[in-house]
């Protein structure tokens, strides 16, 4: 059986999930509710301290504390195998965990930025996946996730067919727009809904709009 870790390497994980919920916790406690979300800086300060912490953990199992052993015989010197997580030591995580963080936050930052432009400026045949009880009141608290398509841009005014069946979660809708079937005409109801630019994107603030697709 292949083994997850070495010696003491469960302590990377246990350390990074730990410390981000604490810290979660701790600064929406008193500086509000929200608050470590909704402020990017956080997340990176919080970060940094943690695999700071992390990296001197691993340093000093790896480094300072392994034991050295010598052959009675030979009179070579060998080190304890290294504390490691999938071979790999604590400390070299604590390089890599930010790194990954860093690129997946940008990569996300820039797609909120890249629908928050689409929602701004809408055009005909744009399609959103929307949650549609934050949008309409007595829609089904279950099967709620469908989609909206664009059918016209009248300076603020967007007006939208909304699709005739949901799903129980955000995969449905993504599998529809993944292989088109959110393009065809029958997807939706010819009922036509209005709302401004300003409504649409306070329905991305609130998650009511979850994603945006465009041709």
């Amino acid at each position: 059986m292949l083994a997850i870790w070495k010696g003491k390497g469960w302590i990377v994980p246990v350390v990074f999930i730990a410390a981000f919920v604490d810290v979660q916790v701790v600064i929406d406690y008193f500086m509000g509710e929200g608050f470590y979300s909704d402020n990017r800086w956080v997340k990176i300060l919080a970060l940094v301290v943690v695999a700071i912490i992390l990296g001197g953990i691993g340093y000093l199992l790896n480094n300072r504390d392994r034991i050295i052993e010598v052959d009675s015989e030979t009179g070579k010197k060998t080190k304890s195998p290294a504390h490691t997580l999938l071979f790999l030591p604590i400390e070299v995580w604590a390089v890599m965990v930010p790194f990954v963080f860093l690129g997946v936050d940008y990569f996300n930052a820039e797609q909120e930025s890249k629908t928050l432009i689409y929602l701004e400026n809408p055009r005909v045949n744009d399609i959103y996946g929307v949650d549609f009880s934050k949008i309409f009141k007595n829609e089904d608290p279950i099967y709620k996730y469908g989609a909206m398509v664009v059918v016209s841009v009248d300076m603020n005014l967007i007006e939208v067919q909304s699709s005739t069946h949901a799903y129980d979660g955000k995969s449905g809708i993504r599998k529809d727009m993944h292989n088109g079937k959110v393009k065809e005409a029958f997807y939706y109801a010819d009922e036509v809904t209005s709302f401004t630019i300003r409504e649409l994107v306070k329905f991305y603030g609130d998650g009511a709009i979850f994603s945006v697709s465009r041709e």
